[in-house]
């Protein structure tokens, strides 16, 4: 197993006869998620104080950290079941 960087969750990774790697390989991959998680929780609290801080100006003085969330976004959700949508 090389440690070039996080790997990528496929059904021959996971499936392997070495259960220590198995459970090694899933610890992993959660770990990596939760970081990327508290990362963007990390990234909304400080977009929340400029949007109080800046008030009326929020739009234009706001706007990087809001790009940055909507870029790491997609990146951090939990997996799992969608919610119910009716």
């Amino acid at each position: 197993m090389s440690s070039n960087g996080p790997v990528k969750a496929t059904r021959e990774t996971l499936y392997t006869a070495d259960r220590a790697e198995l459970f090694d390989n899933r610890d992993r991959l959660v770990r990596d998620k939760w970081v990327k998680i508290m990362k963007l929780r990390i990234v909304r609290e400080k977009l929340a104080e400029c949007y109080h801080r800046e008030s009326v100006n929020h739009m234009q003085n706001c706007r990087v950290l809001v790009e940055r969330y909507l870029k790491d976004l997609p990146d951090a959700q939990i997996g799992g079941r969608p919610p119910f949508l009716p």
